[in-house]
């Protein structure tokens, strides 16, 4: 049997899971936290095999976690469990050693599934999220030739569009904040905007958020 934590802050959540896993007997609840503090240490005293992690925790940001997790313990599945669908935010998950990203409104059979699945796989994605980032990528490449932009412009675009600082930006994609001021300024041009309400209404209007 294998034991889980749960790092969520909203109760509804966890006690939705507790219920799901009470039915399992491959599976069982041995803790769970509402905030992210003190959880590393909790991890080490619980020793689970499974931590089911929400990233929007009202006090910690659930990314410095599964960072600051992997620089000790290389073992911990670690299953991302959030409402956001971005890519860059799967693929953030990803680079920084987790081995699932779903969405909260996952199924309870494909929980089941992809906890089983993680055991062999090196990174699993919920069937929903690889169809939506599928039809997006398609409308994406064809909206790219359209407007004349560059993969890393379009990239940039839903970042630039949710407010994401250069300095973060820049941070993640590991370039200079010169270089993605660059961007900003030719994606504006391309589009003949010239603020970031005029952003954001493209980006929601285009589909690229």
């Amino acid at each position: 049997m294998k034991d889980i934590f749960i790092c969520e802050d909203h109760v509804i959540i966890i006690d939705g899971l507790k219920l799901l896993f009470q039915q399992s007997t491959d599976y069982r609840i041995i803790g769970h936290s509402l905030t992210g503090s003190g959880v590393i240490e909790k991890l080490e005293k619980e020793n689970p095999d499974i931590l089911i992690l929400d990233l929007n925790l009202k006090d910690s940001d659930g990314f410095e976690l599964i960072e600051e997790i992997r620089k000790t313990n290389k073992k911990l599945k670690i299953v991302v469990l959030t409402m956001y669908p971005d890519e860059f935010l799967i693929e953030r998950a990803r680079k920084l050693g987790a081995n699932a990203y779903l969405q909260k409104s996952v199924s309870n059979d494909e929980l089941l599934e992809a906890l089983q699945k993680i055991e062999n796989l090196e990174f699993y994605l919920s069937k929903a999220l690889m169809e939506e980032n599928e039809r997006r990528r398609k409308f994406r490449d064809h909206f790219a030739y359209k407007m004349k932009l560059t993969k890393r412009e379009l990239e940039l675009i839903p970042l630039f569009a949710r407010g994401i600082s250069s300095n973060q930006i820049a941070e993640q994609l590991s370039i200079s904040t010169l270089t993605i001021d660059t961007h900003r300024k030719n994606i504006f041009r391309k589009l003949e905007i010239n603020t970031s309400i005029e952003l954001v209404n493209f980006a929601h209007e285009n589909k690229l958020l």
